[in-house]
């Protein structure tokens, strides 16, 4: 089951938005003149997630939007290869209602965050990675999506090459959040010769190397050209999700990528 189904040719990328409902209809008009795709975020951020009559409806407007491709998973404080057994359970449930989420919605793919303990190594990332391997595996197994992990609090490469090395590729693949490898202890091009063959997905934002300040792309210090190139070097499809902020982010980040000819993005 691989998902690379999303543009023609390799070396151009298939843009996607995390749009806010408050303001839907400017989202959907931006969407359509910019030809972007959807990766909702909202359902597992308040008021969503305590509150199932504004969950049914975000999900009924990103059902009849027809532009989702990809859904981000419950995230906050889920951690499935938890050594307590009622948080990983709790974990796990949310990770199913995602996915449930996403079949509903028409995504091919759900993003979840990794969630190892950046400072802890030997057996325990050991255990971690074989846990959550065997958790991935049984979602794409269950629902027949693409399980995307991402760099979340990592702060080097290791726990989710351990991790890739213990799952079915292409079906569980790296999701690399460029913004957050940028303010790790390892430099861009490592996080790209490490994971490389592993990398399905990019989440893209600019910061100033020290904090998660999802800056506009071209506003922080990441270098984009190299990027770009090691982009490049990848030779594959892939989506890659803007997390800029608002509609002003994201129109400020495509015009510095077409611009630049960045990510196959043209004028």
């Amino acid at each position: 089951m691989n998902t690379e189904y999303l543009t023609p040719s390799v070396n151009k990328i298939c843009l996607q938005v995390q749009p806010q409902f408050f303001c839907h209809e400017e989202w959907m008009a931006l969407s359509l003149r910019k030809g972007l795709f959807f990766e909702p975020l909202e359902f597992f951020l308040p008021p969503a997630n305590g509150d199932p009559e504004e969950f049914s409806l975000l999900r009924e407007w990103y059902k009849n939007s027809g532009l989702v491709t990809s859904l981000h998973g419950a995230f906050i404080d889920v951690n499935p290869a938890s050594s307590d057994p009622a948080f990983a359970e709790l974990s796990k449930k949310r990770c199913h209602e995602s996915c449930s989420v996403a079949k509903y919605l028409g995504a091919k793919q759900v993003v979840f965050h990794a969630s190892a303990h950046p400072f802890l190594r030997g057996q325990y990332l050991d255990t971690w990675a074989g846990r959550c391997a065997d958790f991935y595996m049984e979602l794409t197994e269950t629902y027949g999506l693409g399980i995307r992990v991402e760099n979340s609090q990592d702060v080097d490469c290791t726990p989710l090459f351990k991790l890739m090395q213990r799952v079915r590729k292409g079906d569980v693949a790296v999701c690399l959040d460029v913004g957050h490898a940028h303010y790790s202890f390892e430099p861009m091009e490592k996080w790209f010769d490490v994971l490389g063959e592993y990398i399905q997905y990019l989440h893209l934002s600019d910061n100033m190397g020290k904090f998660d300040d999802h800056l506009p792309i071209g506003a922080g210090s990441i270098d984009w050209e190299k990027l770009n190139s090691l982009w490049k070097n990848l030779g594959r499809n892939m989506p890659a999700t803007l997390e800029v902020g608002g509609i002003a982010g994201v129109e400020e980040s495509l015009r510095y990528l077409r611009k630049n000819g960045f990510f196959g993005v043209e004028e």
